[in-house]
């Protein structure tokens, strides 16, 4: 079985059981707030409904994936980004690039394209996994 997180750890081993261990317990508490996405809006400059819909997109929603019908498994990088986001300190571009890809992958789902070329497609204008591997440059 492989791990579909929607994103792709850069310098931390996304499988390293510390990292599965927060992003587990991290998308668990994420799932249950409630303004969260008001403060990302605020923190951002993005609308509070596009939010949300990023929010359903990674934290709710089952997508149709290797794996089956499913939610994205939490990832290390995404949770990290997300709490940044939520606190307004220290954003990085991976964060925004992050907000970017998973709203525009959602557009694409939304119009009946597949997971796996949605992803793609949004990867080929907002690339999260390369805007990962430029942390520390």
């Amino acid at each position: 079985m492989s791990v579909i997180t929607g994103g792709l750890a850069g310098a931390l081993n996304p499988n390293s059981r510390e990292a599965v261990k927060h992003a587990i317990r991290y998308y668990g508490l994420v799932r249950s707030m409630t303004n969260d996405c008001r403060r990302i809006a605020q923190n951002t400059g993005y609308r509070k409904q596009d939010i949300e819909r990023i929010k359903n997109h990674v934290f709710y929603e089952q997508h149709e994936l290797e794996d089956g019908l499913c939610t994205f498994d939490p990832d290390y990088e995404m949770a990290q980004s997300w709490q940044r986001l939520i606190e307004g300190v220290n954003i990085q571009k991976r964060d925004i690039v992050l907000l970017h890809h998973e709203f525009l992958e959602s557009l694409y789902m939304a119009e009946g394209i597949k997971y796996d070329e949605a992803h793609e497609k949004a990867q080929e204008i907002y690339n999260y996994a390369a805007a990962l591997r430029e942390v520390g440059r």
